[in-house]
């Protein structure tokens, strides 16, 4: 959820603000008694209480093989800030380079920008094309080009704008998986039959036409998702090898900001063709070999009733790169062979997790997060080693591999804490890939998008992605390099820090440089930065850095009760909880109250102390359960978007464990669901998948540090294989009326039920939870 907010209020018909009107019972401003009365579990449990649950239903193990409990459809639909999960189905490797998948629409070829931004909506009925490009979960119209679309004949009228290509999808063909996808378009009782599976940079296809009527293949290069732009294209056939090559240089949603990005293809078919053309808009040119505009593309037919294979690479550097990618990978053109292989690749991703529990609804929801956990970043190395850097220069990873599409303001809180534990291999590649992006640009990226730096977003979220990665036991990078290159940026002596002159003067951003969540999103990062300053010895600057990690004190406004913009002269800006305005990021001012993950005691000190805090929080949550779900961005709690995602946590931190077990659960319960409609909001890159997971298994990352948070973990057991040992989760009493955890060990000795660090996880222990009805400890 990036850029398309403005789009979605007016197809709403209303403003944000008017969006944004709280429940009428909303009060105008705080007391230290509010919400005593706060109700708890009844939005997810209203015929459980203490005494009625009955026996503990038996248990079972998520049985094998675990792609079965992926449901890729979830997260496909939605319509508004609290469902639109932004999520494809189509199959694509784990973080991988290719994303091939059907690009949807209605009946008359179009589909509306806010909702398509993954190329694809679970409402819609026919397919503009299959293209190969595309982000998981993000609000950004971007990338979706290098499509290809089969049709019966190679007709003039298939060279009609927007509508000359698109065909029905038939209703009961559709069917996705972990590494497989698959349609039927066009009449019932002649279907073309479509099937993709995928390798790291290859996206496979298998065409089965009917068995009367010329089979076609257009590939379109003007084809994109709406909003996109492109600049330049360029497509060349060679008959004798069966391939199409070209390049498409597109600008979107984020892209148009360096001024795009180009992808480079190579496309081979295992069938000789009949005939062959280029097309443009109302004509087809027969035996042409190439075509150099944005309009049109080429063709390719077959005999009728033909199954035509093919395989489609492509790359961030040149032609070359994806030829060499193809070759690597085609796997000789056998589509059942590469499907094999991307089935397989998932089901070892999933094997890293085994769960055992009382809902098999829960499992789908479980192994589908770490799916989803696993789409993006992008791989952007070629199998050459060789990647094209945020400078446009051609570089050699000769180390690591290079990745790119790093949603990192929204990634940051969850997602890097979780790959960090499961896989840190990738991502310490994903650290290597950010301190090359800092080299090529002069400073850390926020949001690259391909080959560039969009600046998306603000803060700077990849201090605290780098020491997060550090404290967790990822540490095949150079730190002190690392650090060298933060501390300018920083300290505002290179570019990446908006409004950083006042914020290291005055010790916020003012209203006249930024806003209040520039400050809170600097002062997170600095305490990074003050944690790598101490791994290194530095002292002076671990104080320096320390100090101003609680700038975001002086935003705290405490005759209203919230944080604010504040002017240079040191005056504060009114500010209206209810509506979004310029002091915040996508939030309002109840929303960013809490956003202090790395300094809760301090945070609770400045909202009047801990009593006062946790009343606050409890009214917050009060409101929260009684707000309706609307389309709207939500005045409370907003699960969808993140800076107050951590809040349900701060309960522990705060002293109160029971109701971090009781509203986690209800957020959990409140916004996730099956169904295409089935995640909170844009999933932006995996980072509300990964916090469903956390949540799901009983503990949650402090971003930009070692530690997890306990929480109340839903399955009566659950194996993580950690690269160290694994981590067994044991909660026999797990169950929905039973949320709260009366008691808590650790390899066998009982510990507080508030945090755990990453070295007591890391190389194996069990954590042994009991759960009840009632509060317990």
């Amino acid at each position: 959820m990036r850029t398309c907010i403005a789009l979605l209020a007016l197809s709403l018909g209303s403003t944000l603000g008017a969006c944004s009107t709280p429940p009428p019972d909303a009060p105008d401003a705080f007391s230290a008694d509010a919400g005593t009365d706060a109700p708890r579990i009844d939005a997810w449990a209203p015929d459980v209480g203490p005494g009625d649950a009955g026996p503990l239903p038996a248990t079972h193990a998520a049985a094998t093989p675990l792609a079965q409990w992926v449901d890729t459809m979830i997260g496909t639909g939605g319509v508004g800030f609290n469902d639109l999960g932004a999520a494809h189905p189509g199959p694509q490797w784990p973080f991988g380079m290719i994303r091939p998948g059907a690009d949807s629409c209605n009946s008359m070829g179009l589909a509306a920008t806010f909702t398509h931004t993954s190329g694809y909506h679970s409402g819609d009925t026919h397919i503009s094309g299959f293209s190969h490009t595309r982000m998981h979960g993000t609000g950004i119209n971007d990338y979706g080009v290098v499509a290809l679309m089969p049709a019966i004949g190679a007709t003039v009228d298939r060279t009609t704008p927007v509508t000359g290509l698109i065909a029905p999808m038939i209703a009961g063909t559709e069917h996705a998986a972990p590494g497989r996808y698959e349609v039927s378009i066009g009449d019932a009782a002649s279907p073309i039959g479509v099937e993709l599976t995928a390798s790291a940079r290859v996206g496979f296809h298998r065409i089965t036409f009917p068995t009367s009527g010329e089979a076609a293949i257009f590939v379109d290069l003007a084809h994109t998702q709406d909003g996109v732009t492109i600049v330049a294209a360029t497509g060349t056939l060679d008959p004798v090898a069966h391939e199409i090559s070209g390049s498409v240089h597109f600008s979107g949603g984020y892209s148009d900001r360096f001024g795009g990005v180009t992808m480079y293809f190579v496309m081979r078919f295992d069938t000789a063709f009949t005939t062959h053309g280029t097309w443009e808009p109302g004509m087809l040119h027969a035996d042409a070999l190439s075509r150099t505009d944005v309009t049109g593309g080429l063709y390719v037919t077959f005999p009728p009733h033909a199954v035509v294979r093919a395989a489609v690479a492509v790359s961030f550097v040149d032609v070359a790169g994806a030829r060499a990618n193809l070759d690597a990978e085609d796997r000789a053109l056998d589509f059942d062979a590469a499907r094999a292989a991307a089935v397989a690749e998932w089901e070892g991703r999933l094997g890293v997790l085994e769960l055992e529990g009382r809902d098999e609804s829960d499992f789908r929801l479980a192994y589908t997060a770490l799916y989803h956990s696993l789409l993006m970043p992008t791989l952007a190395t070629d199998v050459d080693h060789r990647y094209r850097g945020m400078d446009q220069m051609i570089a050699t990873a000769s180390d690591f591999t290079y990745y790119t599409d790093f949603s990192m303001w929204d990634t940051y809180r969850t997602l890097h804490s979780l790959i960090s534990l499961i896989d840190p291999t990738t991502q310490n590649d994903f650290v290597r890939s950010m301190m090359a992006m800092a080299e090529a640009l002069g400073q850390y990226p926020r949001w690259p998008l391909g080959t560039g730096e969009t600046d998306g977003m603000i803060g700077d979220p990849a201090a605290v992605i780098v020491y997060d990665s550090w404290a967790r036991g990822v540490r095949d990078f150079d730190l002190m390099h690392a650090y060298e290159m933060f501390v300018p940026i920083a300290d505002g002596t290179r570019p990446g820090r908006g409004g950083v002159g006042s914020y290291t003067t005055l010790g916020y951003v003012s209203r006249e440089e930024g806003s209040a969540a520039m400050t809170m999103e600097y002062s997170i990062a600095d305490d990074s930065i003050a944690h790598m300053a101490h791994e290194l010895g530095l002292t002076t600057d671990e104080a320096r850095f320390h100090g101003r990690s609680l700038n975001y004190r002086n935003n705290y406004d405490p005759s209203v009760g919230w944080f604010v913009n504040r002017h240079a002269d040191g005056s504060f800006v009114t500010v209206n909880p209810n509506v979004w305005d310029d002091s915040f990021a996508e939030g309002d001012a109840r929303q960013y109250l809490w956003l202090a993950p790395h300094d809760p005691d301090g945070l609770a000190t400045t909202l009047g102390g801990t009593d006062m805090a946790l009343s606050r929080l409890r009214d917050f949550f009060a409101h929260s359960q009684a707000e309706r779900h609307t389309p709207a961005p939500p005045v409370w709690y907003w699960q969808g978007n993140e800076p107050d995602i951590h809040v349900p946590y701060l309960f522990a931190l705060w002293g109160s464990p029971d109701e971090t077990e009781v509203w986690a659960r209800w957020a959990l319960r409140a916004f996730y669901k099956e169904g295409p409609n089935g995640l909170p909001g844009n999933d932006d890159g995996g980072t509300m998948s990964a916090w469903l997971l956390f949540t799901e298994l009983g503990f949650y990352p402090l971003a930009g540090s070692d530690q997890y948070v306990i929480g109340s973990p839903l399955f009566s057991h659950a194996t993580l294989h950690l690269p160290g040992g694994d981590l067994a989760i044991e909660a026999p009493s797990a169950w929905e009326p039973y949320p709260y955890v009366t008691s808590l060990t650790l390899n066998g000795t009982a510990i507080p039920r508030v945090r755990i660090s990453q070295s007591q996880i890391a190389h194996g222990a069990t954590l042994h939870f009991e759960q009840s009805q009632s509060p317990g400890m």
